[in-house]
């Protein structure tokens, strides 16, 4: 059974705009429902739509499963399109699965599904943080990351400069992503992650995110990409760095929240793939608050945790 087969149209880069009106109907501040981090993984979880007049529904494929995002609409007709889900899920007879869910969509289902199986992600959990915080680096938790700052303004000052992603520099990020860390052992993941920042950079223009780079020595040494989940969250969606230049994470991002989307009160960075290196990155940073996410199916049927996603 396959997401046509379910009346679920596949999603183009046309359907952009569409996507973006019902997200932001939707208020959803989870990661997986932000416009970029969509098409950034749509080669590993391909996307299908289905659209009614007060919804939109939105399906993924991960590991072989069908599953289904939270639904993309005003808080009154999210029973309506899940209901909507499971009538084609159960007519179809594919197993109802749900992925991606807040907390307080989960709650929702439940309500009205109480038999319905869930399972906690952790691995998946969003970090939030105060952006003002990731802007200033202000405070006591913060000050192992300022002394990385430190570190690089007193080696580079002078050296390096911020530039804003356009179409006159596009080229010259998408050959330092191509050389990024080209020269380590790749799993699968970090391939579907690597080529999904070319695919968002050759995206550029019809997307709805905003980049910017550093140079150190006029050679571009990193860059970061963001865009807005909600009025009050921008998302961190790629942030790609040479990492022998202690303290460039930090100043790459800090370069980016002070000069794009001054108007976020909230940073998320996204989840940290079950990665310890990653989870102690984000750790370190403070951060204000959790998004949980949760995996749901119909009950009669497995459910297991099968990581990312």
């Amino acid at each position: 059974m396959n997401a046509k087969e379910l009346d679920f149209e596949p999603v183009t880069e046309e359907d952009c705009p569409q996507i973006v009106h019902y997200l932001h109907l939707s208020g959803i501040e989870e990661s997986n429902h932000n416009i970029v981090n969509l098409f950034q993984w749509r080669r590993q979880y391909p996307l299908w739509k289905l659209v009614a007049d007060d919804y939109m529904l939105l399906l993924g494929i991960h590991k072989g499963i069908l599953f289904m995002y939270m639904p993309l609409c005003l808080p009154e007709y999210f029973n309506i399109a899940i209901l909507k889900g499971k009538e084609i899920f159960t007519q179809s007879k594919v197993p109802f699965e749900l992925s991606c869910y807040t907390k307080e969509g989960v709650a929702k289902v439940l309500d009205m599904l109480p038999d319905t199986q869930f399972v906690k992600e952790r691995d998946a959990f969003n970090y939030v943080y105060e952006a003002e915080k990731l802007r200033t680096y202000s405070g006591k938790k913060l000050q192992k990351r300022r002394n990385h700052i430190n570190a690089f303004m007193k080696e580079y000052e002078g050296r390096y400069q911020y530039d804003v992603i356009d179409a006159s520099n596009l080229q010259e990020v998408k050959t330092f992503l191509q050389h990024w860390k080209e020269d380590e052992n790749q799993d699968e993941y970090f391939k579907f992650e690597k080529q999904g920042a070319m695919d968002i950079l050759g995206c550029y223009g019809m997307l709805p995110w905003e980049g910017g780079l550093i140079r150190i020595d006029g050679e571009i040494r990193a860059f970061v990409i963001g865009s807005m989940t909600s009025d009050r969250m921008v998302q961190i969606n790629i942030e790609k760095a040479d990492d022998r230049f202690r303290g460039l994470y930090q100043v790459v991002e800090k370069e980016f929240l002070n000069r794009h989307f001054l108007s976020a009160t909230l940073v998320n960075r996204e989840d940290d793939m079950g990665n310890e290196f990653l989870r102690a990155a984000k750790m370190a940073l403070a951060p204000m608050y959790f998004i949980e996410k949760y995996r749901l199916r119909e009950q009669n049927e497995t459910l297991q945790s099968i990581g990312y996603r």
